[in-house]
């Protein structure tokens, strides 16, 4: 009996481990376990998780190319610092993006879609130990806005449109998720139901004014709660 050749498309065994450091090393600093400007030694990190130098070096490239890890060739190689002006640039960007898939995706949302939506907005705030607080980890797993962005998304199927929101999410998750406090939770909860409503209508512009609520009412405030933080002084 002939031996099966290996599946082509299958990825290798080496790629399988470097998108599970690069997914561990990218959890680690978007939940700050490795702090923003904290140097990065490849033969520590390797030592740690078991792994070769070489894998590890192609995930920090990675994570390069994504804007979290920053390395001067000879010196170092450090978690990017947390930068104000960057972030709002990334806001800005992402949240044109949220907009166009919502307002595209919403007149044709499946009843699936529109279950998920619902399903979600209902669980919104339920494991919330103080109700005007956002539980972090709801940010980290995201379960809180990738929650109810995915679903639209998910409808448009668009790749491009995937992959840019792919490399600017964690950058807002970093923030959302290590100033969680300042996150206007109550703004934000009526913001999604309104947003979830006009879905379930399959009105685009009810459920994008929904969402400009979220994106210029919540997030401004948190945005002037955070400019008045001494490590964003002058930004």
């Amino acid at each position: 009996m002939p031996v099966p050749s290996a599946d082509p498309a299958a990825p290798s065994p080496r790629r399988l481990l470097t998108n599970d450091v690069f997914e561990r090393l990218r959890d680690d600093i978007v939940r700050g376990r490795l702090e923003p400007g904290q140097r990065l030694h490849d033969q520590e990190l390797a030592a740690r998780l078991g792994l070769s130098r070489a894998t590890v070096r192609t995930a920090l490239l990675r994570l390069k190319h994504v804007g979290l890890v920053e390395a001067v060739p000879n010196l170092y190689t450090r978690v990017t610092p947390l930068d104000l002006r960057r972030y709002l640039d990334t806001q800005d960007t992402a949240s044109a993006l949220y907009l166009f898939a919502v307002r595209f995706a919403t007149p044709i949302l499946s009843d699936e879609s529109i279950h998920r939506l619902q399903t979600w907005v209902a669980q919104l705030g339920s494991t919330r130990t103080d109700p005007r607080v956002i539980d972090r980890e709801t940010i980290f797993t995201g379960a809180v806005f990738e929650g109810f962005f995915r679903v639209f998304l998910d409808t448009l199927d668009n790749g491009p449109l995937d992959r840019t929101l792919a490399r600017l999410r964690p950058h807002l998750e970093r923030m959302f998720g290590l100033f969680s406090e300042f996150l206007p939770a109550e703004t934000i909860d009526t913001a999604f139901r309104r947003a979830v409503e006009g879905a379930a209508a399959r009105d685009a512009e009810a459920a994008t004014l929904g969402v400009h609520l979220f994106l210029e009412e919540a997030l401004g405030d948190f945005h002037r709660r955070i400019r008045e933080l001494p490590e964003f002084a002058g930004a």
